[in-house]
């Protein structure tokens, strides 16, 4: 099959974007002729991944023009304009976004994607939009890899001022474009029943895989490297967010810190800190957080290597680092919200706590500093788990059984 893959951009080491990019190797690996369209690229997201593909980069000349405008008039990183780490459509303003990226960028995409594909896989918000466009000028099928439902569907504080107004105008758009979609695959039942609510329609359930060698770090880098020596270490990894809730990590290691000295918690990921770092010091706990950048493959191996337990208090619909975690042995303690809970027995191959409960997430670690041969157990039996259930081979498999059914069915 030719498949066309849409996604908005590939501007940093994202669950999604690795997502995106390991199964369009796999089904490139299986015969298939992948090739991927964007509207930003650059070498922060997985490069080596990127040059096994053909990836083309579409930016409407509107938003191209104001892109050069602003980066010409301003060098401020945190500018409601600036480009920052995940391009313009990150930094303008919620009320903007749609306007002054998006929607062109969306209509660009829709139309300068080629004749001879077979099907469109668009991934992520607003890439419905394109696929919506490039459907109705092709006469192709649509399946929609929908990780999360877009930002209006899901935060209040999106249709407030101004969101009275763009918010349901938003809604309604996305509604006509997600009508054309043939299939949406989705990744928890926790994804599933967002899109129930968004848009009142089925998708089906494919997790994703993960990478195996995260397996193969000795962490002893990492811990001389930030004085480690013997600490318990705890690992958050993800891009700065409020859905990622790392503050809870934070209060969480608050709460640990005051039976036990020798606990450290090592945050990786990009986007600001400010907030986090502020809270750290009101708390007392700053000497006790590494806040460290987003890293290579190799580099986030050994950090996995490294800590004693992951940490994921997140509220999305899955979480990519959870699984890398497992498949370096590691246990994790995750949220009951995140989507990745689904496939963690609780005391078997992970820790489950309670949703926005760092008091809970505290006392889960505990269990584990209190018994380390009880982290052992676990590390090992989330290793097999991910090992028998979760490969980006089966991944890919899965989805190219959608794709033929989908495209048999037109």
């Amino acid at each position: 099959m030719r498949i066309a893959m849409l996604h908005p951009s590939l501007t940093w080491r994202g669950g999604a974007e690795r997502q995106l990019l390991r199964m369009a190797i796999e089904l490139q690996g299986m015969g298939h002729e992948i090739e991927i369209f964007t509207n930003s690229v650059n070498d922060r997201c997985y490069p080596e991944m990127r040059d096994k593909l053909v990836v083309h980069e579409l930016q409407h000349p509107l938003v191209k023009s104001l892109r050069r405008s602003k980066n010409s008039s301003t060098s401020n990183a945190n500018s409601d304009f600036s480009l920052g780490q995940r391009g313009l459509t990150y930094r303008l303003r919620a009320p903007l976004r749609g306007y002054v990226s998006n929607f062109p960028n969306m209509l660009d995409m829709g139309r300068k994607i080629p004749k001879g594909f077979d099907l469109i896989n668009n991934h992520n918000y607003p890439t419905e939009w394109a696929a919506f466009f490039a459907k109705k000028r092709l006469k192709v099928p649509v399946v929609w890899t929908c990780n999360e439902p877009p930002f209006w569907f899901t935060d209040e504080n999106q249709k407030k001022g101004l969101g009275i107004i763009n918010a349901p105008l938003f809604e309604g758009l996305d509604k006509v474009a997600v009508n054309y979609v043939d299939k949406i695959v989705v990744v928890s039942a926790i994804g599933r029943a967002r899109v129930e609510q968004a848009y009142a329609k089925p998708s089906e359930i494919v997790n994703p895989g993960a990478d195996f060698e995260f397996q193969n770090a000795s962490g002893q880098e990492t811990r001389l490297k930030y004085g480690l020596g013997n600490d318990f270490v705890l690992l958050s990894v993800g891009n700065i967010a409020a859905d990622k809730r790392q503050s809870d990590s934070i209060l969480a290691l608050y709460y640990l810190s005051k039976k036990h000295k020798d606990v450290k918690l090592m945050l990786r990921g990009e986007g600001p800190l400010e907030n986090l770092i502020e809270l750290s010091r009101k708390l007392g706990v700053e000497d006790k957080i590494l806040f460290l950048p987003a890293c290579s493959d190799k580099e986030l191996a050994d950090a996995y290597a490294a800590c004693d337990a992951f940490i994921f208090p997140a509220q999305i619909t899955w979480g990519l680092v959870v699984i890398e975690a497992m498949a370096a042995s590691k246990p994790v303690v995750v949220s009951k919200k995140c989507g990745v809970s689904e496939i963690i027995t609780d005391g078997f191959n992970g820790l489950i706590f309670e949703a926005s409960n760092p008091r809970d997430l505290a006392l889960k670690v505990e269990e584990l500093i209190s018994d380390r041969s009880l982290g052992g157990a676990i590390g090992r039996h989330a290793h097999e788990y991910v090992v028998k259930y979760l490969s980006w081979k089966n991944y890919a498999k899965r989805m190219e059984s959608i794709f033929r059914q989908v495209a048999f069915n037109n």
